[in-house]
């Protein structure tokens, strides 16, 4: 086998890795860099993925997935059920007017992507690859278990193990066993000063911010069903204020609950209320939760002379408010006064060391992180090869 990243060495986000096998040829995401990255690494997606036999999405933030376009028609795109869904909605949603970043064909190619199920395996020529879902901030998320030439590669996309999911983790990777190769990220590693709590413990402090607060603003991506869970849990057991959100985000939360309910009833957002004009007497009477973006619909609540007492709680990472991350809509819409309430997406050292120790891979290749060489922190007893962007590595 061989494995070539062609980005994602020594950056964050705009990751397309290539594994080859004798009879074949697979991309592990294609993604965009992110805002204001100052990686110079091109990559031209529709000349990688020529002749390849197929892309597979670990999960649908768009520095994994955004050059889907660039794929080649012939080429088929898989992804996980749910993750199609809800970056379908997402899309369309970029596809309204007032952002036109999204055209019909965008959505259209995306009606086109095959899905797959956690731990079913697709066989791609003579290579076996099996999805392993996993915690992220975006729902649905995978690692790859990819096989052939008797070897054995674990590709872990993005994960955490402090999230509702991430417990089941150690047990599923007990499952798969050692492997020869880990291609790990490690997006942490280069934030050492940064306070990093788990999904329960912000649960555990946003009750009490919603008990001593009658009007509670919540900023937090549309689509880290997690994240809202949380503050919708929190809610529910600080009382009896109402829980909102816009239509878009509706269409999100009723396709989750949707298609997980006979599952658990942790996603079931059926009391979760779009506003509609009608209960606006109610918001002001019993006091509520409501989840905002920096757009018109949500500042005119926020900068309501009837909500002027309220707490305002960002819950994102804190590079889109502040530096060369920043983004001027965000900057622009969030108080001066607001209350930081965040739990990563990406794992701590702990999580990404105890991955290492379950699945003993002979050699780790690190993605996604600033400096592959923050991997050589941590100590651990297998060889980290520190490869350079688009230099071929045979196992």
């Amino acid at each position: 086998m061989q494995i070539k990243i062609h980005r994602g060495i020594n950056q964050i986000g705009g990751c397309v890795t290539e594994i080859r096998s004798k009879k074949a040829k697979i991309l592990i995401d294609v993604g965009t860099n992110l805002p204001n990255c100052d990686s110079k690494v091109k990559v031209n997606v529709a000349k990688v993925s020529k002749k390849c036999d197929a892309v597979f999405i670990s999960h649908y933030h768009l520095d994994h997935i955004g050059e889907y376009m660039q794929v080649k028609k012939e080429v088929p795109i898989y992804i996980g059920e749910q993750a199609k869904e809800i970056f379908t909605i997402y899309q369309k949603r970029m596809k309204e007017p007032s952002i036109a970043e999204v055209t019909q064909e965008h959505i259209d190619r995306i009606k086109t992507f095959k899905t797959f199920r956690p731990e079913e395996t697709i066989e791609i020529g003579d290579m076996r690859l099996t999805p392993i879902r996993i915690d992220h901030s975006a729902f649905d998320s995978y690692m790859f278990l990819i096989e052939a030439d008797g070897k054995r590669v674990l590709h872990t996309g993005d994960f955490r193990m402090h999230g509702p999911l991430g417990r089941l983790i150690p047990k599923i990777l007990e499952d798969v066993g050692n492997v020869d190769i880990l291609i790990c990220e490690h997006t942490t590693l280069s934030r050492v000063d940064e306070i990093l709590m788990s999904e329960f413990e912000l649960q555990k402090e946003a009750i009490d911010l919603i008990k001593n607060n009658k009007y509670v603003f919540i900023m937090c991506a549309s689509t880290n069903i997690d994240r809202i869970a949380s503050f919708y849990h929190a809610n529910r057991k600080a009382g009896t204020k109402l829980f909102i959100c816009d239509d878009y985000q509706k269409e999100i939360l009723d396709y989750v609950t949707k298609t997980t309910l006979k599952h658990t009833d942790y996603y079931n957002f059926s009391d979760v209320k779009s506003f509609d004009g009608k209960f606006y007497e109610d918001m002001i009477n019993r006091g509520f939760c409501m989840l905002v973006r920096s757009n018109y619909f949500s500042k005119k609540f926020v900068n309501s002379p009837n909500f002027k007492d309220n707490l305002f709680i960002y819950s994102q990472w804190l590079g889109y408010l502040q530096g060369k991350t920043a983004d001027e809509n965000i900057v622009k819409f969030v108080p001066k006064e607001y209350y930081y309430l965040h739990s990563s997406g990406h794992a701590t050292a702990k999580g990404i060391t105890e991955v290492c120790n379950i699945v003993k891979p002979k050699v780790i290749i690190p993605i996604h992180g600033e400096n592959s060489h923050d991997f050589d922190k941590l100590n651990l007893p297998y060889k980290v090869k520190h490869l350079k962007n688009k230099k071929a590595y045979d196992i």
